[in-house]
C-alpha cells in the first residue's frame, strides 16, 4: 500500500459542485486508493473541462485537434494510476513526469486553440488555471516521493530483497 498523504473528502460536508473540489472540505488521510490522490483529481477534473470544451462549438467538428488534445488531457489521470500501481517511489515518480509532460502538452494545445479561433482567451485562461492546479498537484507529489523519508523507505525495500534473494517485491505485506 502506498504511504502517502493526501485529502479525502469529509462526509459531514455537503457535496461539490460538478467536478470543483474545494479543499476546505477535505481531511488528511492515508491514500487507499488512486482517486484519493490530489494529483489525479486535480487532473481528472481537468480532463472533463476540457471533455466539454471539445464537444461544444467548432471544437467539435475539427477532428485533428479534436483528437490530440483529448489524448493529452486524457494522459495524466492514465499515468498517475499506472505509477500508483508501482511499488517504488522512483517508478511512480517515471509516471509522474509523463504526466506533467502530458498537462504541458495540453496547455499547447489551447493556446493553439485560441489561433485557431476556436476558443477565445477567457476560456483558454479558465482552462489553463484547471491545468496549473493539475501541475502543482502532480510536482507536489513528485517532491513527497523525492522526501527523504520516502528515499530511504524505498531503499530500505531494495535492500531487504537484494538480501532475501526476492526478484519481485512482496505483494502481500502489511506496512503499519
Amino acid at each position: 500500500m502506498q504511504k502517502l498523504r493526501t485529502l479525502r473528502r469529509n462526509p459531514g460536508v455537503s457535496g461539490c459542485e460538478g467536478d470543483g473540489i474545494d479543499p476546505a472540505h477535505f481531511e488528511p488521510v492515508g491514500v487507499q486508493r488512486v482517486n484519493d490522490l490530489r494529483a489525479w483529481q486535480a487532473c481528472h477534473v481537468y480532463k472533463n473541462a476540457v471533455y466539454r470544451l471539445c464537444a461544444e462549438g467548432p471544437l467539435s467538428t475539427d477532428w485533428t485537434w479534436r483528437r490530440q488534445m483529448e489524448e493529452a488531457v486524457a494522459g495524466p489521470p492514465a499515468h498517475i494510476a499506472a505509477g500508483f500501481g508501482r511499488l517504488e517511489p522512483a517508478d511512480f515518480e517515471h509516471y509522474l513526469v509523463l504526466a506533467r509532460s502530458s498537462l504541458i502538452e495540453s496547455q499547447s494545445h489551447l493556446r493553439d486553440a485560441v489561433f485557431r479561433g476556436h476558443i477565445t482567451e477567457a476560456v483558454c485562461a479558465e482552462h489553463e488555471r484547471l491545468a496549473e492546479d493539475a501541475l502543482r498537484e502532480v510536482t507536489g507529489l513528485m517532491e513527497s516521493l523525492r522526501a527523504p523519508k520516502a528515499v530511504h523507505t524505498d531503499r530500505r525495500g531494495r535492500e531487504r530483497r537484494v538480501v532475501s534473494g526476492d526478484r519481485e517485491p512482496p505483494r502481500h505485506r502489511d506496512t503499519e
